[in-house]
């Protein structure tokens, strides 16, 4: 089973979907997918489409997923990431209204540098992304949340 999240950016993200149901169209893809939509509206016969999926179902839809192909936005990273899932992961962009920035580039750069990820971007095939996914081995995730609150808590002890 593959998972596909679009965040909860209250703005459509269609570009991943129209590439996910041609490959679905074409046989390229067999399993199901299911889509975390959120407000995006996208009619297909092949995707299963949840506008919102409460938080434990999401968990346990991570755990059973082969593949996650998620927005580049760190929340929806970052808990494939801790429960070790392969992950494929493709930026909203502003240029299509999608974002108001480009930060989520910058995010997939820095995850991808780390073996975090697979990036999918314009100029990569989604087909060609998910022929490498059954020997990508992602590094696992090392959160450098505790070196933060360790820093503060020195500097705080310091004054």
């Amino acid at each position: 089973m593959i998972i596909v999240l679009l965040g909860t950016f209250p703005t459509a993200f269609e570009r991943p979907l129209i590439e996910i149901d041609r490959l679905c169209r074409e046989g390229k893809i067999k399993e199901k997918v299911i889509v975390q939509s959120g407000h995006t509206l996208f009619d297909s016969q092949y995707l299963v489409m949840r506008p919102f999926i409460p938080p434990d179902e999401l968990t346990e839809l991570y755990k059973e997923a082969r593949v996650v192909i998620t927005q580049a936005g760190t929340g929806s990273l970052i808990k494939g990431m801790k429960l070790y899932k392969k992950i494929i992961s493709i930026p909203r962009l502003a240029k299509y209204g999608e974002a108001v920035d480009n930060h989520q580039e910058e995010i997939l750069h820095e995850f991808t540098k780390l073996n975090y990820i697979l990036p999918w971007t314009e100029d990569i095939a989604l087909e060609n992304v998910l022929s490498q996914i059954a020997d990508f081995k992602p590094s696992p995730y090392l959160s450098t949340k505790q070196k933060i609150i360790d820093y503060l808590g020195e500097y705080i002890d310091s004054i």
